[in-house]
């Protein structure tokens, strides 16, 4: 079995009411509008790994990232081995810096959190991950070959 752990953060702007959203560039699964986050390294914890891929792909550096939940999938990966990507869900509302806009992920604009919920062209997984960002669920178990998803 092949596991690979992620993490997605949710920065909130307090003062202006908004989300930073990336409009991923096209990527197996993740192409659309989505929030920034990546892969979790070697040797990195979970926290510094969401703090790292924020400031990768945003130039934002963020503080005390909150873990609301997690999503995990599994399937059979191209090689025909059982897979389990496991995604570490957090969110902040505390930041700094100047945003960089359009990066090697994508482009990064501000929206409405309501607003953003009713766009087009999520990523793949974005319908369901917002369902724990609006605290119904802590945990989604996702089986993508036979297409069966459990919410907890």
């Amino acid at each position: 079995m092949k596991i690979r752990l992620m993490n997605m953060v949710k920065i909130y702007d307090e003062k202006n009411k908004k989300v930073l959203v990336l409009d991923k560039k096209k990527k197996f699964g993740w192409e659309g509008l989505t929030f920034p986050g990546g892969k979790v390294e070697e040797n990195e914890s979970f926290e510094n790994s969401v703090i790292r891929e924020a400031k990768e792909e945003t130039n934002l550096d963020i503080k005390n990232p909150e873990l609301i939940g997690i999503i995990t999938w599994t399937f059979t990966n191209d090689e025909g081995e059982f897979q389990k990507d496991v995604g570490l869900l957090y969110q902040t509302k505390d930041f700094s810096g100047k945003l960089i806009e359009d990066n090697r992920e994508g482009k990064l604009f501000w929206k409405d959190y309501e607003e953003f919920k009713k766009m087009e062209k999520m990523s793949e997984s974005m319908p369901e991950i917002l369902k724990i960002y609006d605290e119904k669920y802590r945990e989604i178990y996702w089986d993508v070959d036979k297409n069966i998803k459990k919410f907890h």
